[in-house]
């Protein structure tokens, strides 16, 4: 009997620690959702910084077209038509879609344009030559349903853009 002793203890003495195939498991599940998580905190941080983006690139272009009464660019009024999924910059006293000069710009699908409330209502804001002044002061939201955040920018009745 001895020898199978000495033979079962030197079988002992080769085995080595390993990890079992549930330790395995539960590591790589823990790590599945590390990655998950890492994962949609990211693409909810790309999404606010798109919509603070835009909604700065908006208030850009809105300073601009009022700058553009102003100066009497066009010896005409500028401004801007607001759409849901869009803003289009236009010159003259009102929007006129077929206009080839107009530049729209698209916003990204989880951006959209919401709440505008301008004085006298509709969805055109219009800066007037030669002062730039709006014909209609008011604001509007560009908001994020996926993450629900939203950017106010108001127009005061002198013209001044800004945005929080």
């Amino acid at each position: 009997d001895l020898p199978t002793a000495q033979f079962n203890q030197s079988l002992m003495s080769l085995r080595r620690p390993a990890f079992s195939l549930l330790e395995t498991l539960v590591v790589v599940a823990i790590m599945a959702v590390a990655v998950g998580f890492s994962v949609l905190y990211a693409q909810t941080d790309t999404v606010r910084t798109d919509l603070r983006t835009q909604a700065a690139i908006f208030v850009s272009y809105a300073r601009e077209m009022q700058t553009d009464a102003a100066s009497g660019k066009g010896n005409t009024s500028a401004g801007i038509h607001l759409e849901l999924d869009q803003y289009v910059l236009f010159h003259g006293a009102s929007y006129n879609a077929l206009d080839a000069s107009n530049f729209a710009v698209v916003l990204p699908s989880v951006i959209e344009i919401t709440n505008i409330s301008l004085a006298g209502g509709g969805s055109d804001l219009v800066f007037t030559s030669p002062l730039g002044e709006p014909s209609q002061s008011g604001s509007l939201d560009f908001s994020s349903s996926s993450i629900g955040q939203t950017v106010h920018i108001t127009v005061n009745s002198l013209g001044a853009v800004d945005y929080e």
